[in-house]
């Protein structure tokens, strides 16, 4: 089993990490890429990727690119423990800076101090072993320090636990408004996929969404990663239907919220949670899919090729086996990205966890079912199966309409984490004349 362990790392070597971190895409060996864009800060192109992702949060507030490219000088290509140690040192300076400015009284420099902190704490938890307490911590300080920075603006924000319905479980979230006692408004909810965070969201559209008058509703479902931090047990399911359906249940009772105006969007991994938990919905006004995924076995398969996922078919290393096995054999960061996947999808090894994946598909006549208006977002530097299952979604929905952001547009990443702003403008002026 060793030598196929081998060559099975090597053959990851080109194209399974990001799948593996993230089920988000991959670099573009097969069909399905993180971005056209390169940074080449690293050789380890999903290293490269979640730079770029970095400085997608921002234009949001959630970075600075000198204190992001400081963090960078200061990782081993490849090394996921140098990427926590420097987004972690990063974090902490930004919170400690923070505290400092806010008890002088800078009420404005504090929260962009928290904001950013929060921000490197998820960097920080990202390439963490997703079994280890010290993971779970990064995830709380991220948490923490997004509601230091938010209790500071202007806006009033609530960290919210929403009941599932099944006993004390709930679902992480935040609910932010700005409106007016009694004044009801349109809302936005969103979530993220695999590996983001609410308060990941809140850089990516949340802010934006805020800004242009809506209320926002940031949430966690079963398997996320701020779900996990407080149940560390959570996996993935299926069928978000009864997620959405609590969400639903929350938001339509706030005073602050038009119940004909409430909008649902998924991000990455996010497309597929929304979609699924949409179907059926009839209380959501709109859907926004970034990007609409249909086939996550289609696409997750499509980004690792035929020969690795048999190859990893083949081996089906357990748990015990990614946690042993010795660095020359399969090194850290692959066998973390395999963990993290079992781990998720609640698997107890890989062959186990590639198999679950046929369950994660929604057939044709659901698709066709979808009652709202949906808007589709896919940019073409995420390869060919990315765009085959949004164009899918888009012609099969009823209500439906497809974006495509061209190479031209700067928007060529995955999420267009390259341009967040055309991202915004596309989203959000698409549902301003939709709930016009």
């Amino acid at each position: 089993m060793r030598n196929s362990v081998v060559f099975g790392a090597m053959l990851l070597l080109l194209s399974l990490f990001a799948a593996g971190a993230g089920a988000d895409g991959t670099p573009e060996v097969q069909g399905v890429a993180r971005s056209g864009v390169r940074l080449s800060l690293f050789t380890d192109s999903e290293m490269d990727f979640q730079i770029l992702r970095s400085f997608g949060a921002d234009v949001s507030g959630g970075g600075a690119a000198g204190e992001i490219l400081l963090a960078a000088r200061q990782i081993e290509d490849g090394n996921p423990a140098s990427w926590c140690e420097a987004f972690l040192s990063l974090a902490e300076r930004l919170e400690k800076d923070g505290a400092a400015r806010l008890e002088r009284g800078h009420t404005v420099s504090a929260r962009e101090s928290f904001l950013r902190a929060s921000s490197y704490y998820r960097a920080a938890e990202y390439y963490g072993d997703p079994l280890s307490a010290d993971t779970r911590s990064r995830g709380m300080k991220c948490r923490e320090t997004f509601l230091k920075a938010l209790d500071l603006f202007p806006w009033k924000t609530e960290a919210v636990f929403i009941p599932s319905g099944k006993g004390e479980d709930f679902y992480p979230g935040y609910f932010i408004t700005q409106g007016k006692p009694g004044e009801r408004r349109k809302t936005l909810m969103a979530q993220s996929g695999f590996d983001g965070t609410a308060e990941e969201m809140f850089l990516g559209i949340g802010r934006a969404a805020l800004e242009r008058g809506y209320n926002v509703l940031l949430f966690e479902g079963p398997g996320q990663a701020g779900k996990r931090r407080f149940h560390p047990d959570s996996v993935f399911v299926s069928d978000l239907g009864p997620t959405v359906r609590s969400i639903m249940d929350f938001v339509v009772k706030r005073p602050e919220v038009n119940q004909k105006q409430v909008a649902l969007y998924g991000a990455s991994f996010g497309g597929y949670f929304a979609l699924s938990g949409a179907l059926g919905e009839a209380r959501l006004g709109a859907l926004i899919l970034n990007s609409p995924l249909t086939d996550m076995q289609e696409y997750f398969f499509a980004s690792l090729g035929e020969q690795t996922v048999d190859m990893l078919k083949k081996n089906n290393l357990t748990l015990e086996d990614l946690k042993s096995l010795p660095e020359k054999e399969m090194p850290l960061k692959y066998r973390l990205s395999l963990l993290n996947l079992c781990v998720r999808f609640g698997r107890p090894s890989v062959a186990e966890t590639l198999d679950v994946f046929s369950f994660f598909r929604i057939p044709d006549d659901r698709v066709k079912s979808l009652a709202m208006p949906a808007l589709g977002l896919v940019s073409a530097g995420e390869g060919p199966t990315p765009l085959k299952q949004a164009e899918h979604f888009a012609a099969a929905a009823p209500k439906a309409s497809l974006h495509v952001f061209e190479r031209e547009s700067g928007a060529n990443a995955h999420c267009q984490l390259d341009n967040p702003p055309l991202s915004w403008a596309v989203t959000l002026d698409w549902l301003d004349e939709l709930f016009r």
